[in-house]
């Protein structure tokens, strides 16, 4: 990045979390084709920025599944681009995120026909006067215009979607869908506390039935029924797996860890856990985990067998 766009970016940043972060979208748009092959670019495109996870709109719900090894490749080939890391993960955008991040013609954010269009909506002139006002504080002339017309469609989408039924997120002020109680931001953290209780769950009772941890999480935290699905719980069961193993002490078949282990493995409590058990667990699991390095651990117990 040269002296400019570095100026550029510190005058974006000024202006305020979202309008930096709504720039940085822009211009990874505009020179997205530069970062990705084309046959990924005929197939990906970004769409918005969020605590450095990277949305992306994919085309060809084929691909999907494809983009997952692509991902680290087009991670760092953004990040070389800017002066501190811009993206660290990549996911699937959903559709209310597509929605925002159109300056044009917006279509419906449900399947439901929209009361309000986004060709019907204008925007008052004290409302014009303000994002005037904002872009004013940009000194250079050739990017006071850009700036202009990225609050003004701001301003737009924002009385589009008070229009068509969006409300303010239930932990901050920024609007999510009628069908949502999130912001993209506070989901990602809803579902980062989620999985925390989660662990706290099976960590004080690993042997624990999915449908059992469910119900204990949605009685500590109810908000979260729409993210808490039983695949959901199971993904966290499975990390806590990892962790757990990855702290075992070998060598010791009745220390704690490897009894938490097990009767997370195998949702046994304590008293049915016998020795027999703990040997087979940890030797099924050296074909499970997915860290190699924890396989190699493992390779020590088949002399044992």
């Amino acid at each position: 990045m040269n002296g400019m766009e570095s100026l550029v970016h510190e005058q974006m940043r000024s202006a305020g979390a979202d309008t930096y972060q709504r720039f940085l979208c822009q211009e990874l748009i505009h020179k997205w084709r530069k970062f990705v092959d084309e046959s990924i670019a005929a197939q990906v495109t970004p769409v918005t920025i969020e605590h450095g996870i990277l949305f992306v709109e994919v085309k060809n719900s084929a691909f999907k599944d494809q983009l997952k090894f692509f991902a680290e490749e087009i991670i760092d080939a953004i990040n070389e681009n800017f002066d501190t890391p811009l993206v660290k993960e990549i996911r699937p955008a959903k559709p209310f995120q597509i929605v925002a991040a159109s300056s044009v013609e917006i279509p419906p954010v449900q399947e439901k026909k929209v009361d309000v269009t986004f060709s019907e909506i204008t925007l008052t002139a004290e409302e014009i006067a303000r994002c005037r006002e904002q872009a004013a504080n940009f000194s250079n002339d050739e990017l006071r215009q850009p700036v202009l017309n990225m609050l003004l469609s701001q301003a737009r989408v924002q009385k589009f979607r008070l229009a068509n039924g969006w409300h303010k997120c239930t932990d901050c002020n920024a609007l999510c869908p009628p069908e949502e109680i999130f912001c993209g931001v506070c989901r990602i953290r809803a579902h980062e506390a989620m999985v925390e209780e989660l662990y706290r769950i099976f960590y004080d009772e690993p042997w624990l039935k999915t449908r059992d941890a469910q119900k204990i999480l949605l009685e500590r935290i109810p908000h979260v029924r729409g993210e808490c699905s039983p695949d959901a719980v199971e993904s966290a069961r499975t990390s806590l797996i990892q962790k757990v193993a990855a702290g075992i002490r070998y060598g010791d078949e009745e220390s704690p860890d490897v009894l938490k282990l097990v009767a997370l493995e195998k949702r046994l409590p304590p008293d049915k856990i016998t020795p027999a058990i703990i040997r087979r667990t940890l030797l099924d699991l050296q074909f499970n985990l997915s860290d190699q390095a924890l396989l190699r651990r493992y390779d020590a117990l088949k002399s044992r067998k």
